[in-house]
């Protein structure tokens, strides 16, 4: 009984076993199930087969049949189980290698049309699916730019805004290329795709959109005249709200205002420093630095949009 179900055991584990294996023998047991392997050895009453999880003893009144496969046999065998899982290019490799034992094979020669066919259909079937999808993507992108006024990319878990449309509601708001996106009215955005992102915006219940956009710039320190004080900035003040640290206003014609900074804008970093929390004057302090030099500026700002 222990012996059995340690058998037992053994089919069961060697049946789970996924993956295309090259075993030149097949036995095929009284109930009817078969062990790929290699016999060993064999004695009055065993086989003993190595198999993908080691060596197993076979008796021989549980044994119905022994086959003992050829090369080329072997090898289709094996493409066929590389086939089964549709992994066409190796199934392909085993076919071809038959037909060099055999050239005239018929059974190799068969394999290798089967496989290509199969092959060359589910080839035109991706490629198909693929158009299907790049024109999808443009249909949906077309969507966004005209409805918001501007495209946009999804790379590495961002989307950024690609293109803005001159004269757009966008355009009017200080929306620019390279902006990112955190958050579309609650939605976090990370991860999504361009068409998810346009099937949320198209959504016939909600016409009107609030983006979370984040803008990082390196702007340039200067020295700044600036009634009747001089000092070396970049052409913002500062304030607090809560533990944020705000944009408060912004001088006209200066690193900060040619980079499309407002008054309101949420700073988040500066120079990869979190800006939760930081007082005024720290902040002024890393800012200010020393002239002719850049520092790195995060900010975040809300835009509302009404999808037209």
């Amino acid at each position: 009984m222990k012996r059995c179900l340690i058998f037992a055991v053994v089919l069961c584990l060697l049946t789970a076993w996924s993956g295309p294996s090259l075993w030149a023998d097949i036995i095929i047991m009284n109930d009817g199930r078969k062990i790929e392997g290699v016999v060993t050895s064999e004695g009055a009453d065993y086989y003993d087969v190595k198999i993908k999880i080691g060596t197993m003893r076979v008796k021989k009144d549980t044994v119905k049949e022994v086959k003992i496969m050829s090369q080329e046999d072997n090898l289709i065998s094996l493409g066929n189980q590389y086939l089964a899982s549709k992994k066409y290019d190796a199934a392909l490799e085993q076919f071809n290698k038959a037909l060099l034992i055999d050239p005239s094979s018929r059974a190799a020669i068969d394999a290798v049309e089967k496989a290509q066919k199969l092959k060359d259909e589910d080839d035109a079937k991706k490629t198909a699916e693929a158009d299907k999808k790049q024109r999808e993507a443009i249909e949906k992108q077309g969507r966004i730019g005209k409805g918001f006024g501007f495209s946009l990319v999804s790379s590495g878990g961002r989307v950024v805004i690609e293109n803005v449309v001159a004269g757009s509601s966008a355009d009017a708001l200080g929306i620019k290329p390279e902006d990112q996106i955190i958050q579309i009215s609650g939605l976090q955005v990370k991860d999504k795709t361009v068409e998810e992102i346009a099937d949320y915006l198209y959504n016939p219940e909600i016409a009107s959109f609030v983006f979370l956009i984040q803008r990082e710039r390196e702007l340039a320190r200067k020295k700044i005249d600036y009634q009747k004080h001089s000092f070396v900035g970049v052409g913002i003040f500062l304030d607090t709200s809560g533990k944020d640290l705000v944009i408060n206003s912004v001088i006209v014609g200066e690193s900060a205002d040619l980079a499309g900074l407002k008054s309101k804008d949420k700073v988040v970093s500066i120079e990869g420093k979190d800006t939760k929390g930081m007082s005024v004057d720290d902040a002024a302090a890393i800012i200010g630095g020393a002239e002719a030099t850049n520092v790195k500026v995060t900010i975040q700002r809300s835009v509302e949009l009404e999808r037209k």
